[in-house]
């Protein structure tokens, strides 16, 4: 591929991030899900969390049920993968709607432990969750609306990324 073409390319490109501190008093830590594009910058902000209070501590992310791992501890992991178009999980409690999967769907953590089952959805019952990343409803509808637009433009997905304070 030439050259110009692929900085033309990487130029366009989105991605996600999605930071969160480590467990700094009794509640759920909320962090931010960024939606950033190379050359444009921050495009939108989103308050959002994963896991639930009592499993937001250092090395939790190696057990099931908690925070989304980090790419760099999990095994041949460079970046996640969100998927711009949906599954529809409105009869599945703790979901009730959309679901963009995260991909790989299985890793190993760079400890061994296998973790499983990544999404970004809203947060349908109570404000937390069991691995995926989770808005409240009025900020999952204004991620929802980003990301269709993504899909409209043939984006099938767009890298995320994890870290962790």
């Amino acid at each position: 591929m030439n050259l110009c073409i692929f900085q033309v390319n990487l130029l366009k490109m989105h991605f996600l991030t999605f930071s969160l501190n480590f467990d700094r008093d009794a509640g759920l830590e909320e962090g931010r899900l960024c939606l950033r594009h190379l050359e444009k910058g921050t495009l939108q902000v989103w308050v959002a969390t994963s896991a639930t209070a009592r499993k937001q501590f250092p090395e939790s992310f190696h057990q099931k049920g908690s925070m989304i791992p980090p790419e760099y501890r999990v095994l041949e992991l460079k970046f996640w993968t969100v998927n711009t178009k949906p599954i529809s999980m409105k009869e599945k409690k703790g979901v009730e709607g959309n679901f963009y999967q995260i991909l790989p769907s299985e890793v190993k953590t760079d400890t061994g432990d296998v973790r499983d089952d990544f999404g970004i959805h809203k947060d349908a019952n109570v404000p937390d969750s069991m691995g995926c990343i989770v808005l409240t409803p009025e900020r999952f509808q204004g991620f929802e609306k980003e990301v269709t637009q993504l899909a409209k433009e043939g984006k099938d997905s767009i890298p995320l990324f994890v870290t962790y304070n």
